[in-house]
């Protein structure tokens, strides 16, 4: 519904409107001291009910901008004149400067406000309008309108309005954060337009060409609370109520308005409602000649049905599955003297690792420690994470060696990575020191945390300096090893190798720990109390999992066997799957961000890494398209799930070829929350070096492929 309305877009009321803040109307001098504003004259109606009338607080600090027409010339910006403090800054709209006298009586083009002027060429001026507005209850914010006038000789600037408005109301008990409103049509809501001075009252905006895709869209962030005075323009209240949006016993209508260029909105626009709580609501505008814009004319939104999206329910009972590899082997400086592992080839493992000299390393092998673990410009977040901060590896597996030094050599950043990788859902398995660095610390330090280690089990475990023995370890009925392995039926491990290895005295003092394994070596202290134990703090979190003695050095096969049941079962233990977000009909979310950025649910995907998505498709949709587009010169997978991840072995529909361009389009799908896969398939070429793992080929991909994912349906 279109309603012709009268509305101080910029208003106050004429009565109010003089050359000083002292002398009214027709005592108005004959040569003006300032320019004094004068809106074009509107009212609303465009609600259900009758409003209040509206008005504009100026406040201070506002200006407008004056270029006068006799002195236009290549590079001549006009001049920007702020409100006059000596008014009060509510009711009326005096602008002056001192030194700019000769302005009032000239021939002159304004904008208001100051700040969206651009450029003036002869009589067309560039104005920007902003892609991010500010709104409030029943009032938007008056640096979204944009107006231009032609001043007369009496120094009055009877400015007209550019854009039109769009009201939007929501029924809801909480409070509205965030509503953004997409264009069906390739139209731009926001950026550069155009209006010449000379035709049709300056009151023609023409958005420039061409449009990019985030054009499409504006957005309205709330401000919660009293509004500030002399921000927004008032429009009034509202009683009304519409039942079905955001339902609640407390709900009330809600009434906001957009700023919008004229003529858009006419093939149909998207509106996405976010509340202070976290619900979202979409409502959606078919084409109609009803919706389209007009200049100074408020039109009311079609009454459809928000589809209420907070009831999509993500699950919390998948493992992540989309890893680069499984295992990375922590051999670095101060820690290891193994480039490899029996249980590693035992167990078919995917592996790479870090190897850096355990004794008389130098400040070489610590640089090419902190590349590896810290980062570097070719891969900014390090080579257990992936972009985002996620796992790039199943789990890391730390040797024996020295704890406490090879947790000071990691560095600050590379403690935190180990960490981020950990409480992001990656597990962990250290032996010996390895062990040792991934407790709070030693019971021997009076129960204080040890500097650099780091706290994946929240106890303190004992050392055993005692070198060159060989418990047995016996596992207990409970065990939950024995899922994987019984052992020969006696449930035990003979001759396990320990050397300066930690025990678990006070596993009780860290609720939640498991313990996989008892030393049994009687005359030593550590005879009856855990080798082995494990810790698991979230479902989000990875499994960490301390032995010992040093099981995997053996090529016994019981020992072997027991170091695939631990990497098993710390497997097990990944966090579980995580969608990025929701996907709203017709909004394209954009994944480019990077690790510095520190934007997860936006950053670029990385190598072999699946992110996902949700969104609730509603009962009759029809023309369902599920569209991913990445660069050239990277290789996507596209996947499609109902009710769970969308991880290849689970997608029901899934794209996987080198096209940049991928489309998965169906007539009709059934009603429910529905899942995206995007899989990255590229990885670099990979080659051992005196340190290691060494990268080569398509090195970029370390640092994320971008791309950009949308759904769309009818």
């Amino acid at each position: 519904m279109k309603i012709e309305v009268k509305l101080f877009l910029m208003s106050l009321s004429l009565a109010l409107l003089a050359s000083s803040c002292d002398i009214q109307g027709p005592e108005m001098p004959s040569f003006p001291t300032g320019f004094t504003a004068m809106p074009e004259n509107h009212s609303v109606s465009c609600t259900r009910t009758s409003l209040d009338a509206p008005r504009v607080l100026w406040s201070a600090g506002d200006t407008i901008l004056v270029y006068k027409v006799s002195a236009l010339a290549p590079g001549y910006n006009g001049h920007a004149f702020g409100l006059d403090p000596a008014c009060d800054g509510k009711e009326r709209g005096l602008f002056s400067d001192p030194g700019f006298e000769d302005y009032y009586p000239e021939f002159c083009y304004a904008v208001y406000p100051a700040s969206a002027a651009e450029s003036i060429d002869g009589s067309v001026i560039t104005l920007n309008l902003p892609q991010e507005q500010t709104a409030a209850e029943n009032s938007f914010g008056k640096d979204a309108n944009l107006a231009v006038a032609v001043s007369k000789r009496d120094g009055s600037l009877p400015f007209m309005n550019l854009c039109g408005l769009v009201a939007i109301r929501v029924s809801s008990a909480a409070a509205v954060s965030r509503i953004k409103i997409t264009s069906a049509a390739d139209e731009a809501l926001w950026g550069k337009g155009t209006v010449d001075m000379t035709k049709d009252s300056g009151s023609k905006l023409v958005m420039e060409k061409p449009f990019s895709e985030a054009q499409r869209s504006i957005v309205l962030k709330v401000e919660d609370g009293e509004k500030p005075e002399g921000q927004f323009i008032s429009a009034g209240t509202s009683s009304s109520a519409i039942a079905g949006l955001i339902e609640g016993e407390t709900a009330k209508e809600r009434l906001f308005y957009a700023v919008v260029p004229p003529g858009t909105l006419a093939q149909g626009f998207t509106v996405t409602v976010t509340t202070a709580d976290g619900k979202y609501m979409q409502k959606y505008a078919v084409a109609s000649s009803a919706n389209v814009v007009e200049r100074s004319v408020c039109t009311d939104m079609p009454n459809f049905k928000f589809e209420d999206e907070s009831e999509v329910k993500i699950r919390t009972d998948v493992l992540n599955k989309a890893f680069y590899k499984d295992l990375f082997m922590d051999s670095g400086a101060g820690i290891g003297k193994f480039r490899s592992q029996p249980f590693i080839s035992y167990m078919n493992l995917s592996w790479e690792y870090f190897f850096a000299p355990r004794e008389n390393f130098t400040k070489e092998d610590l640089e090419q420690q902190r590349k590896a673990f810290v980062g570097s410009q070719e891969d900014l977040n390090g080579v257990l994470l992936f972009p985002d901060g996620e796992p790039r590896f199943k789990m890391i597996y730390c040797n024996g060696g020295y704890a406490a030094e090879h947790g000071r050599n990691l560095f600050a950043e590379g403690r935190g990575n180990f960490i981020k990788f950990f409480y992001n859902g990656g597990s962990y398995c250290g032996s010996c020191a390895g062990a040792m660095v991934s407790t709070r610390g030693t019971v021997g330090n009076a129960f204080t945390s040890t500097a650099g280690y780091l706290g994946f089990w929240p106890g303190f475990h004992n050392s055993l300096s005692i070198t060159n023995i060989y418990p047995t370890y016996i596992l207990p009925e409970d065990s939950p090893l024995l899922k994987y392995n019984d052992f020969g039926g006696d449930r035990k491990v003979e001759g396990v190798k320990h050397w300066n290895g930690p025990y678990f005295q006070y596993w009780e003092d860290a609720p939640g720990t498991e313990v996989l394994c008892i030393n049994d070596l009687s005359g030593y202290d550590f005879h009856g109390y855990p080798s082995v134990i494990a810790y698991k703090p979230s479902i989000w979190s990875g499994r960490v999992i301390p032995v010992g003695g040093h099981p995997e050095q053996s090529e016994e096969k019981e020992q072997l066997d027991l170091m695939a049941a631990f990497v098993k079962y710390a497997v097990d233990g990944q966090g579980i799957a995580k969608a990025k977000g929701v996907l709203h009909n017709g909004e394209v979310r954009l994944m480019t961000k990077s690790t510095t950025d520190n934007d997860p649910a936006y950053t670029k995907v990385g190598d072999k890494q699946c992110h996902h998505f949700v969104f609730a498709l509603p009962s009759g949709a029809r023309n369902v398209k599920v569209r991913l587009e990445s660069l050239e010169g990277f290789n996507l997978s596209l996947m499609l799930a109902e009710g769970t991840f969308a991880f290849k072995e689970d997608a029901k529909y899934k794209l996987e070829n080198n096209d940049s361009v991928k489309e998965l389009t169906f007539d009709t799908l059934p009603k429910g929350t529905w899942y995206v896969g995007v899989q990255c398939e590229d990885t670099p070429d990979v080659s051992e070096g005196d340190y290691g793992y060494i990268y080569s080929g398509n090195t970029a991909v370390l640092n994320g492929a971008p791309y950009s994912i949308s759904v769309t349906w009818e």
